[in-house]
């Protein structure tokens, strides 16, 4: 089963690839619903598409924005860009970008969730007209996935994890309302995670003035599938979508490297034994910010229960970014590229390729002049000596080891 992780820009696209993702997402400066992400120019896109190849990735870029007819025109000139690039697929909700697809390429067509693409008879059209995959609409359950894939003949891939869109396949408008902005055509501001209040139209008069409380009343959880592993592996989805092309490289490493270890270990380990090590892994997903967890409709309809009501994961268990590793010289020094401030005296924890973690000290902390710092500021590139034998970081002993590209976090609360 294929793991597909989001990829934002460059770097996360290679953090996802390094980090164990068999596929990877992204799009290009135009004609995609994530127009507020870094995306990739032509020049990046096709540094992606080969580093992706070298390392066993495949890259599928999103078409799956609704097309006017002027946009429509100059289409055809990218679809054969990418198609020059090497891309292994597009993703598309539009039949008219499917249409220009088709008569200017011989690219794979990935169906988007966008389209609403929810039961067997839509499957079988979308396959007549030449698509391979379908994302299926997260209403969809994974009975309901595997009867689509077995009854219609059709590749099908599933969202396990993520942010998770209140509005029907993700189908929106309250951003065109909010802020003049198109959410189906790349400019949600994700309008749906504000608080609102609602007032009964029998407590509105010239006259009262109801109380109210503001909430998050159409913001859902965050999916998490991770439980329910074994039975996308019983179902036979073909491949597992993490969501989050505009997450840090943080999440990106952890999401990834957690899937990829639970699908490792259901193909060598006993199935008695998935549930307990599922678990376990589940757990590391608490470590980045999330809304709170829901299974979404993967096994039952989504109900109340899936609403965001303001819980956050315990600022005591979770991390943020603190930079990425861009030089090792091994048993010596390693330098890293920061992102967020973080003082002396606190504990960097280097997250391996390998799914372990390296603990290492702040206090001998320097600038590239070797000279100390008590302080470090984002987008800095600052010296740590490298963790050695005995240093509080056993897995050093075992043979693993920090490397270009490792993503590097901090615990957001000082009580460790």
């Amino acid at each position: 089963m294929e793991l597909l992780a989001p990829a934002g820009n460059l770097d996360k696209l290679k953090t996802a690839v390094l980090y164990g993702a068999n596929a990877v997402y992204l799009a290009g400066q135009k004609f995609s619903l994530r127009g507020a992400s870094d995306n990739f120019s032509e020049t990046e896109l096709l540094e992606g598409v080969s580093f992706a190849r070298k390392n066993n990735c495949k890259t599928y870029v999103t078409l799956n924005a609704f097309l006017h007819d002027q946009e429509l025109k100059e289409l055809p000139e990218y679809v054969r860009f990418l198609e020059e690039c090497g891309v292994d697929a597009v993703i598309v909700s539009d039949l008219g970008v499917m249409t220009v697809v088709q008569q200017n390429s011989e690219l794979v067509v990935h169906i988007s969730t966008q389209a609403s693409c929810l039961n067997v008879h839509s499957a079988k059209l979308w396959k007549s007209l030449g698509a391979k995959r379908l994302v299926l609409g997260r209403e969809v359950s994974l009975q309901e996935a595997g009867k689509v894939r077995n009854e219609a003949g059709i590749e099908v891939e599933l969202f396990i994890h993520g942010a998770m869109c209140m509005a029907y396949s993700g189908n929106c408008t309250i951003s065109n309302y909010t802020a003049g902005r198109d959410s189906n055509r790349g400019g949600c501001v994700q309008s749906c995670r504000f608080s609102y209040s609602a007032i009964p139209d029998s407590a509105v008069s010239a006259d009262e003035s109801p109380e109210h409380r503001s909430s998050s009343l159409m913001s859902s959880k965050d999916l998490r599938g991770m439980d329910l592993l074994p039975e996308f592996i019983k179902t036979g989805v073909d491949s597992i979508k993490v969501e989050g092309r505009m997450k840090s490289s943080l999440y990106v490493a952890t999401t990834t490297s957690t899937y990829a270890r639970a699908l490792k270990w259901c193909d060598s380990n006993s199935q008695q034994d998935w549930p307990e090590k599922l678990r376990e892994l589940s757990t590391i997903l608490e470590k980045i910010p999330h809304r709170g967890y829901t299974e979404g409709s993967l096994k039952i309809k989504a109900d109340a229960e899936s609403i965001y009501k303001g819980e956050r994961n315990s600022r005591n268990s979770s991390y943020e970014i603190a930079g990425t590793v861009m030089e090792v010289e091994h048993g010596k020094s390693f330098t890293l590229l920061t992102q967020n401030s973080f003082e002396q005296g606190r504990t960097l924890e280097v997250l391996t390729f390998d799914g372990k973690v390296i603990k290492v000290p702040t206090h001998e902390m320097q600038d590239i002049s070797h000279l100390p710092v008590l302080k470090a500021k984002p987008s800095r590139l600052l010296r740590f000596p490298y963790p050695q034998h005995g240093s509080g970081s056993p897995e050093i002993s075992r043979g693993c080891r920090i490397e270009p590209m490792n993503v590097v976090r901090l615990q957001v609360s000082a009580d460790q």
